[in-house]
């Protein structure tokens, strides 16, 4: 039981508790993906059906505008040759224009008296023959207008199939002397219009205001579906911007040079099919690859773990080493005044007690007073160097002591330090607590908090007078609680998410482990944390640690 217990709590067991949840997930996103992928390929497909519908419209706007120019150039060429009234060389223009264009399936030319050109060939007839022509509604339509026109005819007479005629009127010194037509077979408008790629599931339509289907579809029954949707939309009013059939929808556009409508559809189930088939295959290589990466993942994890563990022991080794160097190099001179102090008190006492002898003046009572005096400097060294050599113990051995006496022992290392820079250091509330903990890790972590807290109040305050730090004690049943707070600048917000996250100084000078140290220190050793509690006015760092730890940690 212990064993499993300490595994659920190593980070092998999370990493494998992290692969196992994200195997689930995946099997869980790929029952739901089928749907929403499904419904997701309708929804583009719908919203590419509208764009191909203005594409189409663009590009019919573009091919119509391109036949009606080629038209009036051809137009303006038979005025400027003046060839209206001499058959022979309108009949030889017409006829080249025909054949060197490709626009166009059929070119034809209806003068104003009934003479009608088709392919520069002529076509006679009776006078009735001749009204019926000029009666046509294209060149009825061209004639009153003077501009170009577009019309469709059901049944052209030459070419005997459904066509387009663009037209452009044609004039002799000003006067309306014809219309000149380009004909072209509404079954090859899409073959001659440029740019139109859909897939091969998809298709596409022109259908007139009526309703009625021109350009030819492979799919009868949906033609036939198509017209009478149409046609009752057109009846009823409804908005024409596209259609529902058999729950595919269907896009329209209108071209606003015919009044009629551009539609273009897709055969949704054949083509979700097809997609959702890659989908699938794509989904399961996907699977297969992400059960060889756990595989891969989880071997490469086992052979590296061993070696990073061992790197990482040593960077910890060096950080603590480097951590105790520094402290040391910091407070040497401080200890070495607290040692002079009493040494010269020592020397001072011999002195006083040789004159005396000299001098014969030496009695009882002044030679124990001045014994007592040496017992007492000697005590004070003595103790100094008892908390000097307890604060850099190689062991980490568990001990009962006052946390208030641990704390003073601390600022009396640090007594000369902070004097040559003028700092005073109040102990807010010094109660006794008795912990069972690692006495020199705690002050280690709290050596860390007062450097910074001095640095702070140091860079802030020129007035010495403002220069303090505040220390306070307290505790439940469970923790002890220290918190070291001053008015120094504070922490940015940039900051406050990393100074306990980089093992490196944010400040200008510093021993480059800092606040990241003493909270691994806290976490690992002590049963306890360190974390910020105010970031500004004060700022405020609080150190808890258990009240008795057990066991090594």
């Amino acid at each position: 039981m212990n064993v499993f217990l300490k595994f659920g709590k190593s980070a092998d067991f999370k990493i494998y508790l992290v692969i196992i949840f994200a195997s689930v997930t995946v099997l869980f996103m790929g029952v739901n993906l089928y749907q929403a992928t499904k419904d997701q390929m309708i929804s583009l497909s719908d919203k590419n059906k509208i764009a191909t519908t203005q594409n189409i419209v663009k590009s019919f706007d573009t091919w119509l505008h391109e036949r009606i120019q080629a038209l009036s150039t051809i137009s303006l060429i038979m005025q400027n040759l003046e060839l209206a009234d001499d058959n022979e060389r309108l009949s030889n223009i017409l006829n080249s224009f025909y054949k060197n264009s490709n626009n166009f399936d059929a070119v034809q030319f209806l003068k104003d008296n009934g003479d009608i050109f088709v392919n520069g060939k002529k076509y006679t007839g009776d006078d009735t023959e001749f009204k019926q022509r000029t009666s046509l509604v294209w060149f009825v339509e061209t004639k009153q207008t003077n501009s170009p026109t577009i019309n469709f005819i059901a049944n052209h007479t030459v070419l005997n199939t459904e066509v387009l005629n663009i037209c452009v009127p044609s004039h002799k010194n000003g006067e309306f002397v014809g219309v000149l037509c380009g004909v072209v077979k509404i079954s090859n408008i899409f073959k001659n219009i440029r740019n139109l790629k859909l897939s091969p599931n998809s298709y596409y339509f022109i259908v007139t205001h009526s309703g009625e289907v021109l350009t030819q579809m492979s799919d009868i029954n949906l033609k036939e579906q198509i017209q009478s949707r149409f046609k009752e939309m057109f009846l009823a009013g409804e908005d024409l911007s596209g259609i529902n059939i058999n729950s595919n929808f269907i896009s329209l556009a209108e071209i606003p040079s015919l009044n009629w409508f551009v539609g273009a559809g897709a055969y949704d189930e054949r083509q979700v099919s097809e997609l959702l088939s890659i989908f699938q295959n794509s989904a399961a290589l996907f699977f297969i690859s992400f059960l060889v990466l756990i595989l891969l993942a989880n071997l490469l994890h086992s052979l590296m773990y061993k070696k990073i563990k061992d790197k990482n022991d040593e960077y910890e080794i060096l950080l603590a080493h480097k951590a105790k160097m520094s402290e040391a190099g910091e407070l040497i001179s401080g200890i070495n005044h607290q040692f002079i102090q009493p040494v010269n008190s020592l020397k001072l006492m011999i002195t006083t007690l040789q004159m005396l002898e000299r001098d014969r003046n030496l009695d009882k009572q002044t030679l124990n007073e001045i014994l007592k005096g040496g017992e007492s400097s000697v005590c004070l060294l003595s103790d100094t160097i008892e908390i000097f050599r307890n604060f850099y113990k190689t062991s980490e051995n568990i001990n009962k002591f006052s946390v208030a006496k641990s704390v003073k022992n601390l600022l009396m290392l640090m007594h000369t330090e902070l004097s040559r820079v003028n700092v005073k250091v109040i102990l807010v509330n010094s109660s006794d607590v008795i912990v069972t903990q690692k006495d020199n890790i705690i002050q280690q972590i709290l050596l860390i908090l007062i450097h910074n807290a001095k640095d702070a109040v140091v860079e802030k305050f020129e007035n010495i007078n403002k220069r303090e730090i505040e220390i306070d004690i307290k505790s439940n049943e469970t923790k002890c609680f220290i918190t070291v707070s001053e008015h120094g600048w504070g922490v940015s917000e940039a900051m406050r998410d990393k100074i306990f996250s980089m093992p490196k100084t944010t400040k200008k000078s510093g021993n480059g482990i800092g606040l990241y140290f003493g909270k691994k220190l806290a976490n690992e050793k002590i049963g306890g944390d360190l974390k910020l509690v105010s970031d500004a006015n004060p700022t405020v760092f609080e150190l808890s640690f258990d009240i008795n730890l057990k066991g090594e940690k």
